[in-house]
């Protein structure tokens, strides 16, 4: 070729230096540079440039050029609002008379392109596991960190604009480079689209795809467009590229996503229609037959070297989806589905999984957290097809397996965590002892010895108790001084028991763990991020469900072996709110309560008694004065139910406070410090007729008892199995489940900042012994509670069986 006459259309001027820099001005002379500029009165501009000094024109004197330039070739630069503009830019040239072999677009990019490179280089040199070819999407939408989480290496060799020949072509390249047989699987990024679309006749060619005229050695780019581009493009810029190493590699192309990283924005939600608009622009039903070929040669090149071929369709965003050509997916898949009958070839077609739009920054494009959204499904389905083994499902944690229960339909979910703890089983059931944990953040939580002692009797087991400090409630005394008091109550009864203080600390591998509350109380090492299901997890919920307050969402319930409940009302309450429903979950009992049934006779507590016959009453006063469920009543009445306790002998008290109401009265402002605190209720342990009991094992209280007055949440269930009565303390924030509203109904209430009406109803209800909701409260019970009577044994023993019968 001889100096080929150019104009360049610079469609963002800032771009000016960067394509100046890669030109190779011995093979054309310039005629002039349109942009975005002012007629700056009417005087010539200039651009200097080494021995150029080439006319500037604004967009307003482009007329002249199209007079006398169709044997020009035109060079088409940057964009203003996306990259449509160049093919729009390209449509305007064309009905203007110029030739659309004379038009190139001249769009470099280098960012990318060294990243590319680099990673070519690195698969030259280093072992990798799998690769992944394919269009903007894919360099994007790919996220390794989610992607392969049980091992091995990959590499991102996907780019903009990267059509199916060119992604053959970088795959024939890599095997041709790498150790026959060492690749496993290789990705090939697809869209609806894909076999319809040629980079070349798209005019989306960039020079982040000269990539392959220089690189593909095998790649016999003979297009027009593909020998101006060598022509146009100087030896520096090629020096550069070739100039890059393995050490620069961006196998996941972080630094790349980090830039692109956008939220959803108002230029997506009204652009969605200009960017469907361009999609079609990109097919071209004549190039069909050409890339089923292609896409059928690249599945054969892959199965030739040993790596099983994977194509992927990421997802777009919904408004995308509802408004595809359905002609178009129609044909894209069946011809897919025929390549598959025909060969070893796997499609993970994502196109329309439900993400909503906080995972996207545009219609079709995946942000950072649509790329790990997308990815954990993807590696989800490589194992469930066989791509990788199956078995390594089983290291990934509990956080992979959540997220991706938020993006598969449940059936699909719950069969695959049947498979998964199928095999988590077996594995345990080889082992010689099985380490059993109960995990619990307060001692008052415990759900009972009885489970326990279930698994210490049977030689298969090695049961822990856990106690673990709160990491957040470290810095109040009162806190843990109760924690060593609970670990001194555990051991007093024969618990082995661990308290662990520090929430960084390690926590030895078990496998089966009891949960009483969601992780998130707990340390580090207890989170769903640093369990896998190795460890099997199962939940018995600390709290008697009636409360309508945090309940539902909570990420657990999504990752349980098996869960226990206190009633068949409990079980189904978790299995309408839980996204994944509750197929592991059982209506036990509360084992914590299984003492009621058969061995309340035996328990025994020592009130003190101020006159012989007294009434034995509790008082349980919550801790939620101004946060979380807002039951609490003390903050107005903790004055007055000293006094009248002071003032009533003929009644024996236990004060039995929630463990957290220590510090949340403090921080009401009701106590100035723990000292303040300590003092209110020794006053009532120096009564003759009261004392104040903290921490687990309050059996023997409530069977002791004659009656409870409290403004408390699961107290309000497990009182109900000693029947007795109890006067419930109300205030308007207080909210209850349908069963909670019904326990209401059997309950004796009152306000609880009415100091006359809770001295009434005491009088009435416990001194004088009328209790006129005893046959009320047992139909309740009958109903809603009596487990024993529904299974046909206690919850103890019914959990203990639901356990083992897996490990016979």
């Amino acid at each position: 070729m001889q100096k080929v006459p150019i104009v360049i259309v610079a469609l963002n001027k800032n771009n000016l230096q960067n394509i100046m820099t890669s030109l190779n001005l011995d093979n054309i002379k310039l005629l002039g540079i349109i942009t975005e500029i002012n007629s700056n009165n009417g005087r010539q501009q200039y651009l200097y440039y080494k021995d150029i000094s080439a006319p500037v024109y604004p967009f307003s004197e482009i007329g002249e050029f199209l007079k006398e330039g169709k044997s020009f070739v035109w060079l088409i630069n940057g964009y203003v609002n996306g990259f449509s503009d160049i093919y729009k830019t390209k449509k305007f040239l064309m009905s203007n008379g110029i030739s659309e072999d004379n038009i190139v677009n001249f769009n470099v990019a280098g960012n990318l392109l060294p990243y590319w490179s680099a990673n070519v280089r690195y698969i030259e040199k280093n072992h990798v596991d799998y690769f992944a070819t394919g269009i903007s999407y894919f360099e994007q939408g790919l996220n390794w960190r989610a992607l392969y989480r049980g091992g091995g290496r990959g590499i991102n060799l996907s780019s903009s604009n990267q059509d199916l020949r060119q992604g053959y072509l970088t795959a024939k390249y890599v095997f041709e480079h790498v150790k026959p047989g060492s690749i496993n699987f290789v990705l090939i990024g697809l869209t609806p689209y894909s076999l319809r679309y040629d980079n070349l006749k798209a005019f989306t060619v960039s020079t982040k795809n000269l990539q392959y005229i220089w690189v593909l050695k095998n790649s016999q780019d003979d297009s027009r467009q593909g020998q101006l581009l060598q022509y146009f493009i100087n030896d520096d810029f090629k020096k550069s590229f070739l100039e890059t190493t393995a050490e620069q590699a961006d196998l996941n192309y972080e630094k790349i996503k980090i830039g692109l990283n956008k939220e959803f924005s108002a230029n997506a939600l009204v652009t969605w229609e200009d960017e469907l608009d361009n999609l079609t622009k990109k097919y071209f039903p004549d190039t069909v037959k050409q890339n089923v070929q292609i896409l059928e040669e690249y599945i054969k090149l892959c199965l030739r070297n040993g790596a099983k071929p994977v194509g992927v369709v990421l997802p777009f965003a919904k408004m995308m989806h509802d408004n595809y050509s359905e002609e178009l997916l129609t044909s894209f898949r069946l011809v897919i589905s025929q390549l598959q009958k025909i060969y070893d070839f796997k499609f993970i077609d994502m196109f329309d999984l439900p993400l909503d739009y906080s995972h996207f920054w545009n219609m079709s494009h995946l942000n950072w957290k649509g790329s790990i959204a997308a990815s954990n499904v993807l590696n989800l389905v490589l194992h469930t097809e066989k791509v990788l083994p199956f078995e390594n499902l089983c290291k990934m944690n509990y956080d992979f397996f959540y997220n991706v229960s938020k993006n598969i339909h449940k059936t699909s979910y719950n069969e695959l965590m049947d498979m998964v703890f199928e095999i988590s089983v077996k594995k345990i059931r080889r082992k010689r002892k099985i380490k059993v944990a109960f995990v619990v953040d307060d001692a008052s939580m415990w759900c009972g010895d009885d489970i326990y002692n279930y698994f210490a009797r049977n030689k298969r087991y090695e049961p822990t108790v856990f106690l673990c400090l709160r990491p957040f409630h470290r810095n109040f005394d009162t806190v843990v001084s109760e924690f060593h008091h609970g670990i001194a109550q555990f051991k007093a009864r024969n618990i082995n028991v661990v308290g662990i203080e520090d929430p960084n600390a390690e926590f030895p591998h078990q496998d089966i763990i009891f949960f009483l509350r969601q992780p998130e109380y707990y340390g580090k090492n207890l989170q769903l991020n640093a369990l896998t299901p190795e460890t099997l997890l199962i939940f018995i919920p600390y709290t008697f469900n009636i409360s309508e307050w945090g309940t539902s969402a909570l990420p657990i319930m999504n990752c349980l072996w098996k869960a226990f409940f206190e009633t068949e009302f409990a079980l189904n309450f978790y299995d309408n709110r839980c996204s994944t429903g509750m197929p592991h979950g059982y209506y036990s009992g509360y084992p914590r309560l299984d003492v009621f049934f058969n061995n309340k006779e035996n328990l025994k507590f020592e009130w003190k008694m101020a006159t012989p016959n007294a009434k034995k009453i509790i008082w349980a006063p919550h801790w939620s004065i101004n946060s979380g469920v807002k039951y609490a009543t003390f903050q107005w009445n903790y004055k007055f139910m000293y006094e009248y306790a002071k003032n009533h002998p003929e009644i024996s008290w236990v004060v039995k406070p929630h463990p957290h109401l220590l510090h949340s009265a403090i921080e009401a402002g009701i106590f100035k410090s723990a000292e303040e605190v300590q003092n209110y209720f020794q006053k009532w342990n120096d009564l003759p007729n009261a004392k104040v009991e903290t921490g687990a094992y309050y059996h023997a209280i409530f069977a002791t008892s004659d009656g409870m007055i409290q403004d408390s949440g699961s107290f309000i269930g497990e009182y109900q199995y000693t029947h007795k009565p109890m006067i419930y303390l109300t205030r308007d924030t207080q909210i209850f489940n349908e069963l909670g509203n019904e326990l209401m109904k059997v309950l004796y209430r009152v306000d609880g900042k009415d100091f006359e009406g809770m001295a009434k109803l005491m009088q009435k209800v416990f001194i004088e012994g009328k209790d006129e909701m005893y046959n009320a409260r047992l139909n309740f019970f009958d109903k809603y509670c009596n487990y024993q009577k529904a299974n046909g044994m206690l919850a103890s023993e019914f959990i203990f069986r639901q356990i083992s019968k897996e490990f016979e």
